[in-house]
């Protein structure tokens, strides 16, 4: 009838723990407060001291009867379990030396702060055990845990072919990863929260202290899944409220697993989830959007001279030595000025010349811009009658062309251009012409008209 008790009590040690911890707080800011050679705050910190230690003793107690009731393994406990008595020792020790004293030890300084490191080494491996050994770092940004020699690869969770993706193993390659990343740090060997090991499928079938997590076919009645769609504030949801939850999509793969059969041997296309569901692992390499090599760098007098002729120039951004140049201040640039830019032509990836006394012949000097990714010619005397020169530009994505001549006739020589992506064409006799579908690169060429509404004929 009693046998209750000694679990019971062993459950109030995440309560007891924070006793010793506000009273030696309370104590060791104490000792700081005082002056050498008085007695003022004495009784205090002897209390403080006292009290602190039979706390810890019975935070200990408590959790050591956690540790024997819980299914946690010694090799998780052990040193937060040695260090919690250490707490407890090294607090009646203080209170030892303290009480043999009348008026305040000039020593007591450096040993309260051996005892507040102490104290905090204790608190902290113990949080590793409630919350796991990534509470603390999982939040911070990616560069900061590489410096922390975290392997982002393996933290990384599901990641999943574009394409091929239907033969993948369904539990191994899947699920598994899945569950890694968001229930390992309290469900593995070491960490034997519920007495449930999530590391491998065998030790799932096991189950638990509440018995089996996986009813094979039956997703709402395995807790595996029921868990995961409990609202966030249930004390049964898992992850814990406090961790990082799993993407609605990777719950839903983990339900489609467990209606398959919820085995080893099954293949992701053989269930019934959509490419759609998959979006968010999908595996994509981006591509940078200017040019991939490194170029050396224009040096600054370089800069300097340019802009003392009127020419915007400035690096993209600190870490890359590709310039954008525009003429935004030298409206009076023409085909003779062009000279003056041969300079930077290596590292020119963003060149705007709108509103310049351009005209076509300078497409073909442009042409020789070997790493030109943007280029604007927006509101020139540009026709296009020499466009066709841009196809020399291996890297050129984006070309405006609003408000210029430019007719499709001419636009069309870019056809099957190597990289153009985009044209805008605004306000050109491109407007009015019936464009065919089959151009390599995307036309935007008609602003879109709002519809009138009642409100814009009021007059305030």
């Amino acid at each position: 009838m009693i046998d209750f008790i000694l679990p019971l009590f062993g459950r109030f040690h995440p309560i007891l723990v924070h006793l010793p911890i506000g009273i030696l707080a309370f104590g060791i800011i104490l000792v700081f407060l005082s002056k050498k050679d008085s007695n003022q705050h004495l009784d205090a910190i002897r209390l403080a001291f006292l009290l602190g230690g039979i706390a810890a003793v019975l935070s200990s107690v408590s959790g050591f009867l956690q540790y024997q009731y819980e299914g946690f393994t010694w090799d998780t406990v052990q040193f937060h379990f040695m260090l919690g008595w250490s707490t407890a020792l090294a607090s009646f020790w203080l209170f030892y030396e303290v009480n043999k004293e009348s008026v305040f030890p000039k020593y007591l300084k450096w040993k309260s702060t051996g005892l507040f490191g102490l104290m905090l080494l204790t608190g902290h491996l113990g949080g590793n055990i409630t919350h796991g050994e990534e509470y603390l770092i999982e939040v911070l940004p990616p560069e900061v845990q590489e410096l922390m020699g975290v392997d982002l690869q393996a933290e990384q969770g599901l990641v999943i072919p574009e394409h091929g993706w239907e033969q993948l193993a369904y539990y191994d390659q899947v699920v598994q990863p899945i569950i890694n990343q968001n229930c390992k740090s309290c469900h593995n060997p070491k960490n034997l929260k519920g007495e449930l090991d999530l590391t491998s499928y065998e030790a799932l079938l096991k189950g638990g202290e509440g018995g089996s997590v996986l009813m094979a076919g039956n997703a709402e009645e395995s807790s595996l899944y029921a868990r995961l769609i409990l609202p966030k504030d249930d004390e049964d949801h898992m992850p814990p409220e406090e961790k990082r939850q799993p993407q609605k999509e990777a719950i839903e793969l983990i339900k489609a697993w467990i209606e398959l059969g919820g085995t080893t041997d099954s293949k992701l296309g053989e269930s019934t989830i959509s490419a759609e569901t998959l979006e968010p692992f999908f595996h994509r390499v981006e591509k940078p959007f200017y040019p991939e090599q490194i170029v050396e760098a224009a040096s600054a007098e370089t800069l300097d001279q340019l802009k003392s002729e009127g020419f915007f120039a400035e690096r993209v951004s600190e870490e890359s030595n590709w310039l954008l140049i525009s003429c935004i201040n030298f409206q009076d640039f023409n085909n003779q000025d062009w000279t003056k830019l041969t300079p930077v032509k290596n590292q020119i990836v963003y060149l705007d010349l709108t509103g310049t006394e351009i005209s076509d012949p300078i497409l073909d000097s442009i042409s020789s811009l070997p790493n030109l990714t943007v280029l604007k010619l927006n509101q020139t005397e540009i026709s296009g009658s020499t466009l066709a020169a841009l196809n020399s530009n291996q890297h050129l994505k984006n070309l405006y062309l609003n408000n210029t001549a430019i007719s499709f006739d001419q636009l069309n020589l870019l056809n099957n251009h190597p990289s153009l992506e985009k044209v805008f064409a605004f306000e050109t006799p491109l407007s009015e012409a019936e464009i065919p579908k089959d151009l390599s690169f995307y036309l935007e060429n008609e602003l879109y008209q709002l519809p009138p509404l009642p409100t814009d004929t009021i007059e305030y």
